[in-house]
């Protein structure tokens, strides 16, 4: 079992029926739901595109899945999150569609320094709860900083490395369908608010490359809401 603390809209808000829409999957109910229509690219070729990012469900990645040490129970992450929680205070993100290397995702407009710090904190204040001895996947193309990042936190893309992203696609080979998708996306998306960023959201994968699922909520003030 691993689980992932991620950047994830409240389930009732209008973000996550949007992301869920796009992704055509509810990582708090698991359950599909209907795509949306978009012009010159068919039902079957979206749910292609978007199968590897609706298995993690919508999300933006802060603390990348890990598997838990020995003796840290569902009851003590959740504790530890509620406290980390509370360190911070609501902010909006402004996002956009952009490409990202090869894929399709969700971008802020700016840079962030308070997104910076939640992202930063949830790496460093969650470390002990980690298995240090978690096997961790290959990443092929990484830099030297990525791959020592990678070894030391689990992850490539954390403090410096950090790139703040909902991803929308799977790699995107064809140009011209990237430039077809990315218009699609920015239409999908165009009448969203600012994202706010009120809360850390707990995902968990009950068995290996099984969906992931939205498990809880602490919003900053502390407050915890089991989701699944």
């Amino acid at each position: 079992m691993r689980y992932a603390v991620y950047l994830a809209p409240a389930t009732d808000s209008r973000w996550w029926q949007a992301g869920c829409s796009w992704l055509g999957r509810d990582a708090a109910l698991d359950v599909a739901v209907m795509q949306p229509v978009l012009a010159g690219i068919s039902g079957e070729r979206l749910e292609l595109l978007t199968r590897t990012p609706a298995r993690y469900g919508w999300h933006a990645t802060l603390k990348a899945p890990f598997a838990p040490a020995a003796g840290i129970s569902e009851a003590m992450l959740l504790q530890q999150l509620s406290r980390l929680a509370r360190r911070f205070q609501p902010f909006s993100l402004a996002l956009q569609p952009a490409l990202l290397g090869d894929f399709l995702a969700l971008r802020p407009l700016a840079s962030s320094a308070m997104l910076d710090e939640l992202a930063s904190s949830c790496v460093v204040a969650l470390d002990g709860l980690v298995d240090p001895q978690q096997v961790l996947r290959p990443r092929p193309g990484l830099s030297e900083r990525q791959q020592q990042l990678q070894q030391r936190w689990g992850y490539p893309y954390v403090f410096e490395q950090y790139r703040c992203h909902f991803t929308l696609s799977d790699t995107l080979a064809d140009a011209s369908e990237a430039q077809q998708l990315l218009q699609a996306a920015a239409h999908h998306f165009a009448d969203l608010p600012p994202l706010l960023v009120d809360r850390l959201a707990l995902f968990v994968e009950p068995q290996p490359a099984s969906p992931l699922r939205y498990l809880a909520s602490c919003s900053f003030d502390g407050e915890l809401q089991h989701v699944a």
